[in-house]
């Protein structure tokens, strides 16, 4: 097979898998790593100038998260992260796959057809889950929690969807990671009719799949993705007032649903002064104990239990502090922290370049990337390795695909 073959099959399989299942994901992921490290060695990469550091930053961050475990065992004689969590720095590294293989003459439309039919099936299997008590065997194997789709909200007899995932924040914080191109594509006035048409029921699905999954930082941040899109994109006046519809309607579905008003009456609550500040005083005081170095990536969990007679946060909160840049300090410490912001800066500036070159898919990755940052204010989103590999195929091809006209091929220069 050639390269542009093999790249065209491993991102259509991601994008197949995007919606399906985290372990399968996973797999395909550490796939596509091994052949971009496999072809990186033996030279003649596609990239181009503006995808070279994001790809150099990502698995720089890598090799630290891979590598702090062994320094803060050395240092503070602590035990070794189970090798589940410690592999999760291959998670990180998924971006610089991502962008090796998309780099490849790939053939889009087959990716694009997996990833639209994912989401639109996703958004089916949701809405039976919210309408009715699931019921049908899941096979053991598949090790997917059907109890959390079991969940109900204010009183209300309708259940919290999550897709094939089975967990409904997975499937809000996927689509949010799906969000962002589908909302480049389908309010870019260059786009051909039909491929804005299959955006936007895309974009639809997945703000569908928010509000069934009961996601409150997802449904906001899933407003603030449209808004931001169509004040960067559409310059119909038809088109923006269609936006504000949408939202509008949105929320006021969310207003007349029990469960929506009895989440969005906590959301305050729990934010400030709830489980999410307990969370993020225990993260506050990992840093303090090792600022430098961190605990060690995977060492989150244990470390915070070690000190819950001074903070006294709880089992569950104590996975992570329901906040991105304070749980890479507290793991990884000021040299992950710095390379984590290098990564995302960087890459915020190579998306931006290539969007500016009229390419909506990039510009959806900048929507995503924007989504990313905004959840994370929230949540710790790499805990969900499927999430982290959402936003990376995401970014990867937002790095990647072709724009259209010679605005693009100046950009890259």
């Amino acid at each position: 097979m050639t390269r542009a073959a093999v790249a065209t099959a491993v991102i259509a399989a991601w994008a197949a898998a995007f919606w399906l299942a985290e372990g399968l994901l996973q797999a395909v992921a550490d796939l596509a790593l091994l052949i971009a490290l496999f072809w990186t060695l033996r030279g003649g990469t596609r990239l181009s100038a503006v995808a070279r550091p994001v790809v150099r930053w990502a698995l720089a961050l890598a090799v630290w998260q891979g590598l702090s475990p062994v320094l803060a065992a050395g240092l503070h004689r602590t035990a070794l992260p189970s090798a589940a969590l410690w592999l999760h720095c291959l998670d990180t590294a998924a971006l610089a796959g991502a962008t090796v293989l998309g780099a490849e003459v790939v053939r889009w439309a087959i990716p694009e057809a997996l990833f639209l039919a994912g989401g639109l099936l996703s958004l089916g299997i949701s809405t039976v889950q919210h309408l009715v008590r699931w019921s049908v065997p899941v096979p053991a194997f598949l090790r997917v929690p059907v109890d959390r789709v079991h969940e109900t909200f204010g009183g209300e007899a309708r259940y919290a969807a999550g897709g094939f995932f089975f967990h409904r924040l997975r499937l809000a914080h996927a689509s949010i990671a799906a969000l962002g191109p589908s909302l480049g594509a389908a309010l870019a006035p260059a786009e051909p009719r039909r491929r804005r048409l299959l955006a936007t029921a895309l974009a639809l699905a997945c703000l569908v799949c928010i509000v069934l999954a009961y996601a409150r930082a997802a449904l906001l941040t899933a407003f603030l993705l449209v808004l931001v899109g169509a004040v960067a994109v559409a310059r119909s006046g038809r088109v923006r007032a269609a936006v504000v519809a949408l939202l509008v309607g949105a929320a006021a579905v969310a207003a007349v649903s029990p469960g929506w008003r009895a989440r969005l009456a906590a959301a305050s609550d729990n934010f400030v002064g709830g489980e999410r500040a307990l969370a993020r005083a225990a993260g506050w005081d990992l840093v303090r104990q090792h600022p430098w170095l961190g605990v060690g990536f995977g060492n989150y969990h244990r470390a915070a239990l070690d000190r819950r007679s001074v903070t006294g946060i709880t089992d569950q909160l104590s996975r992570d502090a329901h906040s991105i840049p304070l749980t890479v300090w507290a793991e990884t410490g000021v040299v992950g922290l710095f390379l984590w912001t290098a990564l995302h800066l960087t890459l915020l500036v190579a998306l931006v370049r290539r969007a500016r070159g009229a390419n909506p898919i990039a510009l959806g990755a900048v929507l995503s990337w924007i989504g990313y940052q905004t959840l994370g204010a929230a949540h710790y989103l790499p805990f969900h390795p499927s999430v982290a590999l959402a936003f990376a195929l995401v970014w990867g091809v937002g790095l990647t695909r072709p724009g259209t006209g010679d605005a693009q091929a100046s950009a890259e220069r």
